[in-house]
């Protein structure tokens, strides 16, 4: 049994290293040949499979949006090497976007070729090791996603701007949500919010997120901008996701004395309003 063993030079990190030093651990045969980019892997796995059982081609997707469409193109030119040659060939792709830092993109990149190895190897030798993970929401890369559950956890996210105010607010939304998994993140300010609420929506056991903050009018239309522009983001992050993100964020045009009074009624209200959402979601009905 041989593996044709495949990467580009574009990646930032030496996977096809990472897949080698796998294949040698577990006493399998391999042939490695790197080509520039992952749009030039398919052509080369479908070569090496000539005389290779299994094949693995290893890219690196950059974070830019013609990236993406690179990405695509070379997944569509694997699928049809693998119907040409009727063997397998294990795509593995590693998205700049995917990570919230380069640390973790190192972390997710070397724990995605190895398990994917892993793949090739119970492929050649044990595929009974395959059926005993069938349905267990296993990922590469990144924590398992688990079997279906009915686990629910409510995000809240808090802006710190405005402390004497937001802090009341997040103290009653933890009131109203007494007996539940919630899981609480901090930001700076209200504008802040969306990558954090994002963050948190791409969690599977996350049902939806309350954003709590206080936008306090000043000498200019700052106020304005920052309310606006944060619940205009807030609202299309509730549609990717489809999943509730409920505004509890006073203002614009707001006094402090207008927000500090109303502070823990908006923070009541977007709570009572996120768990009416994530049960009326849950009718199949339409």
């Amino acid at each position: 049994m041989k593996v044709a063993v495949v990467d580009t030079t574009f990646a930032r990190i030496n996977m096809g290293e990472i897949a080698c030093k796998r294949l040698e651990k577990a006493n399998i045969a391999y042939k490695r040949s790197t080509v520039p980019g992952i749009k030039d892997l398919a052509v080369e796995c479908e070569r090496l499979l000539e005389e290779c059982d299994i094949a693995i081609a290893l890219g690196m997707v950059g974070g830019a949006d013609v990236d993406e469409q690179c990405a695509l193109e070379a997944s569509l030119g694997i699928q049809m090497a693998k119907i040409k040659t009727g063997k397998h060939i294990i795509e593995v792709f590693i998205h700049e976007r995917e990570a919230w830092s380069e640390r973790e993109l190192k972390e997710i990149c070397i724990n995605r070729v190895e398990k994917h190895v892993d793949n090739v190897i119970w492929l050649l030798t044990h595929r009974e090791e395959l059926i005993k993970r069938a349905g267990k929401g296993i990922r590469q890369g990144k924590p398992d996603e688990g079997p279906l559950e009915e686990e629910e956890w409510i995000g809240i996210v808090v802006s710190r701007f405005n402390e004497n105010i937001t802090t009341k607010m997040k103290e009653r939304a933890l009131e109203l949500l007494k007996g539940k998994k919630v899981v609480v993140r901090e930001v700076p300010g209200s504008y802040d919010m969306p990558l954090m609420v994002k963050k948190l929506l791409m969690c599977k056991k996350i049902k939806g997120v309350v954003a709590l903050g206080a936008v306090v009018k000043g000498g200019t239309a700052h106020d304005e901008i920052v309310a606006k522009s944060t619940s205009y983001a807030l609202t299309r992050l509730s549609l990717q996701f489809n999943k509730p993100v409920t505004l509890g964020i006073i203002g614009y045009n707001a006094s402090w004395s207008d927000a500090l009074q109303r502070g823990e009624e908006y923070a009541e209200r977007a709570v009572k309003a996120l768990l009416e959402l994530v049960e009326a979601l849950k009718d199949d009905v339409c």
